[in-house]
């Protein structure tokens, strides 16, 4: 191909795929969507080779989410691969994905009939799983089974963490449940969302909640009048095994826990009875506080060991819509290093 002109690089994608992917130009970058983006992508390469245009396969962390992208030097530009899906629907898909290629692998299926390969293996080594009818998968996450949360005044109680309330996908063997799966795929990941706000409001309780989590009580006020109280100085070793016991509650016990952070980015932990979790760097720098027209919600951020591996973790306290003002949830975010 002659031309390094970018419209006509992005032009020939899109009468590729015709109806069935989306092709924008943004800036420099060409953005595919499409319902299946490491299909669509392996379909992009084919279509570069054969039109004699050299790319490479990289990871981005601005641009890559859970896929490469296609790096063409010729033409200065990324090609970037996006799912056609509605927002928060990934999760639904994976574990979908997940349910149709463990039965897939189950029934004979060879690693190229496989969307998530990477996953099937790493599931295959550290489980066991062999290649029999007697296995099969079902996926459950669409229950949406709630988990209830405490606050004891000395600790923060999460029930119904077990794999039979975590799981996404659960593996039988002679149709008895052999393995619950808790499935996350993205860089950053959510494992708890509690309702706190009423711990923070009731007098009997803001003092406890805000000493556990090590928040300035004073500090508080950003989330409303009702929110301030007058609190001790903060231990932050107490505090720091506080975050690690959410954490351990959080993750939950008895679950398969598989991670894809991207395509041959795979971590599955199984998870027995306990988890091994220390919290680290923890000090006054790790906390914000709400602030009147320039942040609505506050938050702690901590490194972690998790289960051997090293996590970024972000503690948010804060609402779910542009209207919220208060305190109202608990949201853990995790980011595996």
């Amino acid at each position: 191909m002659a031309s390094k002109n970018i419209e006509v690089l992005k032009n020939l994608i899109q009468e590729k795929f015709k109806n069935d992917a989306v092709v924008l130009l943004q800036k420099n970058d060409i953005y595919v969507k499409s319902k299946n983006r490491e299909d669509t992508k392996k379909e992009v390469e084919k279509l570069l080779g054969s039109s004699k245009v050299d790319f490479t396969s990289v990871f981005k962390r601005s641009k890559s989410g859970s896929i490469d992208v296609l790096t063409v030097p010729d033409f200065k530009t990324d090609i970037i691969f996006k799912p056609i899906i509605a927002k928060g629907q990934g999760g639904i898909a994976f574990e979908s994905e997940i349910e149709k290629d463990l039965n897939n692998y189950f029934a004979g299926a060879d690693m190229t009939d496989i969307k998530h390969p990477d996953v099937i293996n790493e599931l295959q080594k550290k489980l066991d799983l062999t290649q029999s009818n007697a296995y099969s998968a079902t996926r459950e996450g669409y229950k949406n089974q709630k988990r209830e949360v405490v606050f004891t005044g000395t600790r923060l109680d999460i029930s119904k963490s077990d794999g039979k309330t975590l799981t996404d996908v659960t593996i039988q063997k002679n149709g008895k449940d052999l393995h619950f799966l808790s499935l996350k795929m993205s860089q950053t990941y959510y494992v708890l969302n509690a309702a706190l706000e009423k711990y923070f409001l009731n007098k009997n309780t803001q003092v406890d909640i805000n000493e556990f989590f090590g928040f300035e009580g004073l500090k508080m006020v950003g989330f409303g009048e009702g929110y301030a109280c007058q609190t001790q100085t903060p231990n932050y070793a107490t505090v720091a095994k506080n975050l690690a016991d959410v954490l351990e509650q959080a993750i939950g016990t008895n679950v398969v826990f598989v991670h894809k952070k991207r395509t041959g980015d795979v971590l599955v932990k199984d998870i027995g009875g306990s988890n091994q979790v220390t919290v680290n760097n923890l000090s006054e720098s790790s906390y914000s506080y709400p602030e009147l027209g320039k942040r609505k919600g506050g938050s702690i951020k901590v490194s972690a060991n998790i289960n051997g591996a090293k996590y970024k973790v972000d503690f948010q306290f804060r609402g779910t819509t542009a209207t919220d003002t208060g305190a109202k949830y608990l949201r853990v975010l995790l980011e595996r290093l």
